[in-house]
């Protein structure tokens, strides 16, 4: 009887050993994670700052300050623009955007602003920037390699 109590002693001691050493290794690799996930955020935020202040030289960036602030839109056309919205949005998938005078589409207004945003992944060293970005520029619009970009 003691001899069997001593084994189921041991055999719980052994368990409680197996679980302890389980449950370390577990919350080890959560601490892992969690640090190399921190450290993944602090490169694409520096990536991201470093990448904004390169776009600062776009067209897009000066182009707000150019546009005069009274508008050119009146009541009587403006089923025309909506017309015209409707139909380069159709046409590009993208809404258009209103230069000041008149309707643009996005693609013909940000074509310039591409072709830096080409530049500045290419001196950054960025190869994927819809994963090594954050926030706005992390969208396919400001991948010069998405499918937007591609001629349809």
């Amino acid at each position: 009887m003691i001899k069997d109590q001593s084994e189921m002693m041991q055999k719980d001691h052994a368990a409680r050993a197996i679980f302890s050493v389980a449950g370390i290794v577990v919350f080890a690799m959560f601490c892992l994670m969690v640090q190399l996930g921190h450290q993944k955020w602090n490169e694409q935020t520096t990536l991201t700052a470093a990448f904004e202040s390169c776009m600062e030289i776009a067209p897009f960036k000066s182009s707000q300050q150019s546009i005069s602030s009274k508008t050119t839109l009146n009541a009587e056309n403006l089923q025309a623009h909506y017309d015209e919205f409707n139909h380069l949005f159709d046409a590009t998938g993208l809404p258009p955007i209103w230069d000041g005078q008149k309707l643009v589409a996005w693609k013909e207004y940000h074509q310039e602003s591409i072709k830096i945003a080409e530049q500045c992944h290419q001196s950054l060293g960025i190869a994927d920037p819809q994963k090594e970005l954050r926030g706005s520029y992390s969208k396919p619009v400001w991948d010069p390699g998405s499918e937007i970009w591609q001629t349809r």
